[in-house]
């Protein structure tokens, strides 16, 4: 039995359309949503020989925080308000779904199949493809 689905945002229409997959599923399960926004902290690539390091991806300030918070709000109004919680994480996306999932206990775990990274699949990975190899719990990947 399906009691609580954790969905993965990003603000990609691939992981509007999970969301909007899991909330048709919990209506038919009678499941409580949760809706994750992980936020990447920077990525640091050591330069050896100039002994410093370059950022490859912007710090997180305060305005990400009010714009990923306004992004959840878009995604739940479409969703059934009792049955919705919103959580902000900090991390490795894949990984912290994963932790997430784990940490509340989900049934499912509902992701889109492409999001909104700056590396290509062919340099990291896909976030939904290692969510899948690491959950040890059902994974649905919405395309």
């Amino acid at each position: 039995m399906i009691g609580h689905i954790l969905v993965a945002i990003d603000g990609s229409e691939h992981s509007r359309r999970a969301a909007r997959f899991a909330h048709d599923l919990a209506q038919q399960t009678r499941a409580r949503i949760t809706l994750l926004y992980v936020l990447e902290p920077p990525r640091v690539l050591p330069i050896a020989f100039m002994e410093s390091a370059a950022f490859t991806s912007p710090h997180t300030d305060p305005k990400d925080m009010e714009n990923v918070q306004r992004l959840l709000e878009q995604v739940a109004a479409d969703l059934p308000k009792a049955q919705v919680e919103k959580q902000v994480e900090l991390g490795p996306p894949a990984d912290t779904i994963v932790a997430v999932s784990q940490r509340l206990a989900v049934d499912l775990i509902v992701v889109g199949s492409r999001g909104l990274s700056l590396g290509g699949k062919w340099l990291l990975g896909s976030v939904s493809d290692r969510v899948v190899q690491h959950a040890g719990r059902p994974v649905t990947v919405v395309h």
